[in-house]
Order: structure tokens, then sequence, then C-alpha cells
């Protein structure tokens, strides 16, 4: 969170918005399009930074984004003004966008212990709802009677700030931890997990665990300017590739939802092109009837020259790797005895800086089931949801009337990660 700006400081910040997009061509191959789903108009922190949609529009011009998903708040008041924010949500683009650049009214829903009081808040996370046909103030004490309200909409649901995790059982409450990311994962009810803000390592373990049980959700990336009004727009952003290879607001949110996607804490500056077996990219999946070699292929390419390290991902293994300066390329045979998935990533000394999602090698039908210990991990923080929530527990306050239903999704996500757990055991992860 930020402290609060007067006006005068707001003119600099989007001049250094402005100032990251002095650089060449945008380096995304054709049908692929560049854009930060997460960003408002008004934090509302104390302290916060205001703009407007014009100025949202400006900074997406300046620095070639396609697409910005402006967030009105449907939950606690944290994100200003719901009255004015939320009447914008009508399932249109806002009428700035052309064809090229796509601005859109959207929305974010979550939990602030600290922040506006309702009778019914949840602890399950920071909900990032794209694709609504209008927007509503609804208020729970756990995400998936929003879930649910969103799908009736056809909305694609992420959770936002995976990074506040740090790859560990959460122990605090505070706003913004995706608490209940296993739950919804692992009941099918979540799109995609979102990093923003600065970003961690911890963002992209989350995934590969998911990943490791055999889930598939997509991998975004965004700002949440101005609530970090450090990272401006398109800072961190998500590289989408449509299905048709054109430039739709829905488009761009289903690819999301469907994988293909590549994300960027560089901003909009470099890109890695994935390919196995020469034409399977981000989201997609390949059949084996049995075991066999794949062939893989990353481009890595850059609007100016940056070093760092190209690697290939395995099941959460790093199976190759080279150092280089883009724009260079990483070509390797990978033998499979079972299903698993497939990303590359750019890393240096601040970790990743770009990251794809996965292509899915599946073997003789079988789900992947890569890591016992990740299924296991699972279920220990779905015990420890269980326990912070029960009677007595530190998080059970907030359960005035909802805690029996929240708890059996608990229950039944455990029981998947349980069966997962046995299945990967088996085989010997």
């Amino acid at each position: 969170m930020i402290d609060r700006v007067a006006w005068h400081r707001v003119l600099p910040v989007l001049a250094l918005i402005a100032g990251l997009a002095l650089r060449a061509a945008s380096p995304e191959p054709s049908g692929w399009f560049a854009g930060d789903a997460h960003v408002h108009c008004d934090c509302g922190v104390a302290g916060g930074l205001t703009v407007t949609p014009e100025q949202v529009f400006a900074a997406m011009q300046t620095n070639h984004l396609a697409v910005v998903s402006l967030l009105a708040d449907m939950g606690n008041g944290e994100v200003r003004d719901a009255a004015r924010d939320l009447p914008q949500i009508n399932g249109k683009d806002f009428p700035l966008s052309t064809p090229r650049q796509i601005l859109h009214w959207d929305a974010e829903w979550h939990f602030d212990p600290r922040g506006v009081t309702f009778d019914q808040k949840a602890i399950g996370g920071h909900l990032i709802v794209l694709g609504l046909e209008h927007g509503e103030r609804v208020f729970s004490e756990y995400t998936w009677p929003i879930i649910q309200r969103a799908k009736k909409q056809k909305a694609v649901v992420g959770l936002a700030h995976m990074q506040y995790l740090n790859n560990d059982i959460p122990k605090d409450l505070d706003c913004c931890a995706p608490l209940e990311y296993p739950v919804e994962t692992a009941l099918g009810s979540v799109d995609f997990l979102m990093e923003d803000v600065n970003g961690a390592e911890s963002t992209i373990q989350g995934w590969y665990r998911v990943l490791n049980c055999g889930f598939r959700p997509g991998l975004a990336a965004a700002t949440d300017f101005p609530c970090n009004a450090h990272q401006p727009i398109g800072t961190q952003l998500t590289y989408v590739r449509t299905a048709d290879g054109k430039l739709t607001y829905l488009g761009w949110i289903d690819g999301i939802a469907a994988g293909h996607t590549v994300i960027s804490r560089n901003g909009h500056r470099e890109f890695l092109d994935l390919k196995v077996n020469g034409k399977a990219g981000p989201g997609d999946e390949i059949l084996l009837d049995g075991k066999g070699a794949v062939e893989v292929d990353v481009h890595w390419s850059a609007a100016a020259p940056i070093e760092g390290k190209i690697e290939l991902v395995h099941n959460g293994r790093v199976v190759a790797g080279r150092d280089a300066s883009a724009p260079a390329d990483l070509h390797a045979r990978i033998d499979l005895t079972e299903s698993g998935w497939i990303a590359a990533r750019r890393m240096d000394a601040k970790g990743h800086q770009l990251h794809t999602g996965a292509v899915y090698v599946t073997v003789n039908h079988a789900p992947v089931r890569a890591s016992s210990a990740d299924a296991v991990f699972f279920v220990r923080f779905i015990d420890n949801l269980i326990r912070q929530t029960s009677p007595g527990g530190a998080w059970s306050s907030f359960f005035a009337h909802d805690r029996e239903a929240a708890q059996a999704r608990y229950r039944r996500a455990k029981a998947i990660y349980e069966q997962i757990a046995a299945e990967a055991r088996k085989q010997g992860h």
C-alpha cells in the first residue's frame, strides 16, 4: 500500500509510465497481445493516488499495451468510488477504446480486516473478475458465492497477489493473500493465478505445485496500479495469444483462462516463444499413446539488448538452460514416461523476469501426478484453513454465517489432494 500523495505528484508518476516505452518494436509475435489486467483509478487507501480513465488510456498508448482491465470494487470499499465505478461495468469496451487498444471496466473483490466494515467479509483472497456484464456490491464470508455470481455472467475469475503467500502455509490474515487458492483450484472454479505489485518466486512455486497435482490454471501478471504506484501501468504485464489471432476483450481474457500466456516483470521489453514438437504453445496439450520424447524450442526476443539465462522447466525442475543475450534460442529433447508439463522462463539475479504458461503432455490419458509432497503441502494448507476458521481459531470471528458451507468446500478440496498424494506415491513421486 502507499501513502497519500497530492495531485501534483501524479504527473511525475505518469511521466515515469511514459518513460517505460522508449524502445523499438514490440517483441511479441503476431497474434499475441500485451496487457495489464489489474489497474484502478483510485486505490482509496490512506493517501492513495488517483488517475482518470483518460490518463490510463494515455499510458496504454505510450507503452503500446493492447488491453487494460480497469477494476472497480465490488467488495470491501478499498478501491473508490464504487458508486462511481460500478456503473461503468456494462460488458462493453470503454468509449476511448480503438480496434488496437482496449480499455475495459471490470471488477475486483477481496477481504480487508483493516478496511471498511461490513457484516460479511471473506477471508479467501483477492479475486480478479473479468468479463462481467454488470457490476454490483456483494458481500460474503468466503470466495465461492462471489465466484458463482461471476460465473453466472460467464466471467473469467482469478486470484491475485500470489506473491504474498511467501511459499508457505499462511499464518496471518491480511487484505490480499489468496488463502483459498488451493481450494478453488482443486474444485475447478478458478481460471488463473496472478502475481502483481513486485511479484516473487513464491508465485511461480505455488503455480508449479498446482500443476504438479494435475490442475491447469492460467498464469497472469499485472501491476495493481495505483495501489502500487512504484509499478506503473505495464511494468508487469501478460502477453496473451488469442484463439483466432485477433484482438477482442473477451478473446483476450479467454486466452488467460486457457493458459495461452507469457508473463513479464520487465515491462513490454522482451518475450519468450515456447514451442513443443514444433507448434504446441502455452496452454496447449500434446497426447502421447505411450512413453516418448518431445522436442522443445524457445526463442527469446527483446526490444533492446538484455542478458540473462533461459531455462526449460519440466514438472517444476530445470532440465535445460543457457546464459545468453537476446535474441537467443534454446533447444532440448525431453524424454517422457508419464504425463507432465513443460514451461520456459528467463531468469536473472532477481528471479524470473519472463515466464511462459505450460504446455501439457498427456501420456496414456493419465493425469499429472508429479509430486506427492506438493499434494501433501496442500492438505496441510487446507488443514490450517479449517483450524483457523473453526470456533476458537484466529480467523473464526469472520464467520458469523457461512462457516459450515466454507469448511465443506475446504474438506472437499482436501480429500482431492489426499487422493492425488496417494496416486503420486504409487508412481514413485
